[in-house]
């Protein structure tokens, strides 16, 4: 793997070469400088401790003058780019003391610092500029270390390298040494790191080692897997500890390894620690490590699969994504190729594929020729519409709910007199866009119009179109698109969308040509400002901004009031700095340590819950989170207090799964798969029946050839107490067929039967085998997204800031009525985090921009034909003078006669 770190402490920074005792007992190596800013500053060789150490200081390491122009205390002294090999290579060094693997390692380390060095790049701030500018150079000092941090005293085998770079690099345009912009390379850490174990593995296998891949990442074929656990007790460590925070995040785990680890003690011989490694085997488990790592044997090189590698990166990527970066698409087929591609091979491979390029925020993006022919079928498709239709109800209709605002109104007037197949309706959060699409129900009943209403998740359209719209059929898009009888229903009639922000664009244009085949009309309805599709594509927005379609907006928001309003009205309206500022004026923004936020937030949820309305009725709360980590984590906490307080009953523990969300093309790869996971159909496939289950087990091969007919699980258990709210993650029926179980609805647990099943508070049985439940106190931001309670409370730390955006802050805050309150350990940090923006490029965008702005190819096709139409203006004017040269000489001829 391959860590980025930065380093602001040159003290610290120094310690890198302060374990010189473990050098010479042959634990870790001092290596060799690296880069061409080395070269230029006389740095070769081996790394010494004198020049190091001026670099940490900013000081050049041979006058000692002042290096770069900025000294201060809180200066970035360099980054830490560390590589780690897979424990088996670890153990294959360790056990068999072989330099060529070391070698390899190191090897593979330096290409890639090169590759790295390449992209290097520094500001540029003077006479007004704002750009970064490429220097293709820096320096680096090496560190090789073999072990891991003790555990109760001893370590294991990591073989492992920090190449520690300076944070300096020659401007050749200003003559002058800067420091470096590393922005850009800790982004695309996730291809440095496949290019890394691409170039390590093929070397181990020029070597003569064995190699398979393991998912992301590989192993020596043939070292067991509870071997190679036993010599990982640092990463279980870490990783048990991660699992008791809710940490998933690698950066918080590398956190928590620097925090919890053991001193090294003094140093032991490294023939020493090889004896305890080996004591560790059986005879049998030294005579299987043995046939491993023999790499005298001769093992059959696997052949080269790019093409089968970008297949799939292609396939994986633009499910979720209309424009993705070349290098994300390089990333992923090295990833899957791993072992059977060099890097080289797979960037050639993938720029013959036909893909639509450009550059977007300085990146190199791409898109394909299918999803911008979705794009232009449809807002084709909507524009074809404009004026084709005739108004659904007269216009002097008069409103059943005479009490909906102006713009409630004004959006339904814009519907029901509308002249076009398809028609937007664009509300904020709040607005009421619920109470005007009930108004639509009845008009289209005045007038027997047919009318279909559909919404992405379960729990929107079976929930809030059935229960509070009043849309008695409302379902969902993904059963609209497969159950003929249903689209029958909406023949030459309405397809209202609800929540289409979270339609892809694909899936939509499957709705659009199903309203074609039928002659319906489309309503959408949504807000572009909340979550997008998980699948590829924003058509909402789309629509707006080139189908040419007059869109109805719903601006009053009505959920909230007063100070609440202002700040959901900033949100919504994208000035999140705003929105931000009035819930800190609040005090709804409150700073919170780790070790006292969680309790804190617990105690004023289930504060909220004890609460009663005027009617009697309990107030109605939710804890939102960006992550399902810290939602996790939460829950715990909040069961904590549950369960002290004497709410929660008898406790039990059920088997249950939760989704791996895997595209078809990962689901296609042997490799994702775990003994253990789960199989749920839902399409027939050989052997198998809508809405069977398979659990795969040890051994077993996936079905991988009818990837695109089932859904995937991983086993997880769950503490279920009477008392205990619970959440529905794949529907299902209860045990005895008669009610559904939508995906995302809300139980509450009352007891169990004798053999163990769940009963719900309404009495119904939920059979102790069906799984798809998790705890309900807790829901991401994506999930919450259409529900309203009093109060929200979200909690949103550090370990989440990964994850947050404005449209995740924005649909976090919106839904209470009355008070959201934000738990967080930085309130400055989380302020910048939240106005990340998430505005996706779409292929048309792309395409246009390319149109505006051609690339090198096209600037090269206009230079050629510009000096083609040159050199043939050139010709002309040559042969015209010759011609009139010819003129001259007749007409002199001609004076002489």
């Amino acid at each position: 793997m391959l860590r980025i770190t930065q380093q602001q402490s040159a003290d610290a920074a120094k310690r890198y070469y302060s374990t010189a005792d473990y050098y010479s007992e042959g634990q870790e190596v001092v290596g060799n400088w690296g880069g061409e800013a080395a070269r230029r500053l006389g740095l070769h060789g081996p790394v010494d401790k004198a020049a190091f150490d001026r670099l940490c200081d900013n000081l050049h390491p041979q006058s000692e003058k002042q290096l770069t122009a900025r000294t201060s205390a809180e200066r970035t002294v360099g980054y830490d780019f560390t590589f780690s090999v897979p424990k088996s290579v670890s153990l294959a060094y360790a056990l068999t003391d072989d330099p060529a693997i070391r070698d390899a390692f190191r090897c593979a380390v330096g290409d890639t610092m090169r590759e790295i060095e390449a992209e290097a790049k520094t500001r540029v701030r003077k006479g007004g500029a704002d750009v970064d500018r490429a220097t293709g150079n820096m320096v680096w000092a090496e560190f090789v270390h073999t072990t891991s941090r003790p555990v109760d005293g001893m370590p294991d085998p990591q073989l492992h390298a920090h190449c520690f770079a300076l944070n300096a690099t020659w401007d050749a345009h200003e003559r002058q040494w800067k420091a470096g912009q590393f922005r850009d390379l800790k982004r695309d850490a996730p291809y440095f790191q496949a290019a890394f174990r691409v170039r390590l593995a093929n070397r181990l296998q020029d070597l003569g080692y064995q190699v398979e891949r393991k998912r992301d990442d590989f192993e020596i074929t043939g070292v067991a897997p509870d071997v190679l656990q036993r010599f990982s007790r640092r990463t279980t460590q870490i990783e048990e500890l991660a699992a008791e925070l809710g940490v998933t995040n690698p950066d918080r785990k590398a956190e928590l390894g620097a925090s919890t680890r053991e001193k090294k003690g003094a140093p032991l011989a490294w023939a020493t620690l090889r004896q305890q490694w080996a004591n560790r085997l059986s005879d049998g488990e030294r005579d299987a490590l043995d046939r491993a790592f023999d790499r005298t044997s001769p093992h059959p090189k696997p052949a080269h699969s790019e093409r089968t590698a970008v297949d799939y990166a292609l396939d994986h990527c633009f499910t979720r994504e209309a424009v993705v970066p070349e290098r994300e698409l390089l990333t992923e087929a090295l990833k899957r190729g791993l072992g059977s591609v060099t890097v080289g091979n797979t960037a050639r491979e993938l720029a013959t594929r036909n893909l639509i390029r450009g550059d977007h925020g300085g990146r190199a993006v791409a898109t394909t020729p299918d999803m911008l022919a979705a794009e232009t079928r449809l807002v084709a498709f909507a524009r074809s519409g404009r004026g084709r239709c005739r108004p659904l109800v007269d216009e002097g209709r008069p409103f059943i709910r005479e009490w909906l605002n102006d713009g409630q109104k004004a959006a339904v007037r814009h519907v029901l007199g509308s002249r076009d197949r398809v028609t937007i309706v664009r509300g904020a959060a709040g607005t009421g866009k619920t109470k005007l699409e009930a108004e639509l129900r009845d008009a289209f009943r005045e007038t027997n119009t047919p009318v279909v209403a559909l919404a992405q998740s379960a729990d929107a359209s079976r929930g809030v179109l059935r229960d509070e719209a009043g849309f008695a059929d409302a379902d969902t898009v993904a059963r609209f698109l497969v159950d003929r009888d249903m689209q029958a229903r909406a023949r030459g009639g309405v397809i209202l969308v609800d929540e289409a922000s979270q339609l892809g664009t694909r899936d939509l244009l499957r709705v659009f040509d199903a309203a074609e085949k039928i002659e319906a009309r489309v309503v959408l309805v949504g807000d572009r400002r909340q979550h997008r599709a998980v699948a590829a594509g924003e058509p909402l927005a789309l629509l707006e901004e080139r189908a040419g379609l007059p869109v109805a907006e719903v601006k009053d928001i009505i959920r909230q009031s007063g100070d609440y309003r202002a700040a959901t009205e900033a949100l919504s309206q994208g000035d999140i700095a705003a929105g931000f500022a009035e819930l800190v004026r609040l005090k709804w923004v409150r700073e919170v340590p780790d070790d006292e936020r969680d309790q804190a937030l617990v105690a004023a949820y289930l504060a909220a819950t004890a609460e009663r309305k005027a009617d009697g009725e309990y107030k109605t709360a939710l804890v939102v989170s960006p992550t399902h980590a810290e939602a996790d984590r939460v829950t715990r906490a909040v069961r904590q207090d549950l369960q002290a307080a004497g709410r929660l009953g008898e406790e039990r523990i059920f088997a249950t799964w939760r989704p791996a969300h895997l595209t078809d093309a990962q689901k296609a790869d042997p490799t994702q798969y775990e003994s253990g996971d789960l199989l749920r159909f839902h399409q027939n496939a050989p052997g198998h029946r809508n809405g069977s289950r398979l659990v795969l087990t040890a051994g077993a091969a996936p079905p991988v050839a009818v990837a695109d007919r089932f859904e995937v699980y991983r086993p997880f258990t769950l503490a279920v107490a009477v008392g205990d709210r619970l959440r529905v993650t794949a529907g299902g029926k209860t045990k005895d067929g008669k009610h559904r179980l939508d995906t995302g609805a809300l139980v509450t647990i009352a007891g169990f039967t004798p053999r163990g099943d769940l009963i719900d508070n309404r009495g119904w049985v939920i059979d102790r085998e069906f799984g798809h439940l998790s705890h309900g106190y807790v829901v991401t931001s994506h999930a919450s997204q259409g529900k309203t309670v009093d109060k929200v409370f979200i909690a949103q730390s550090g370990a989440s800031f990964a994850a947050s955006s404005a449209r995740q802050f924005y649909v976090s805050v919106s839904r209470g009525r009355e008070q959201a309150v934000v738990f967080t350990d930085d309130n400055a940090a989380l302020r910048t985090a939240v106005q990340r923006a998430d505005q996706p490029l779409s292929a048309t965008a792309l395409a246009e921009t390319r149109r505006r702005k051609p690339g090198l190819r096209d600037r090269l096709d206009k230079h050629l034909a510009f000096v083609r139409r040159l050199a043939t203006f050139a010709r002309t004017h040559e042969l015209f003078g010759k011609q009139l040269d010819r003129n001259a000489a007749h007409q002199e001829r001609g004076h002489e006669r």
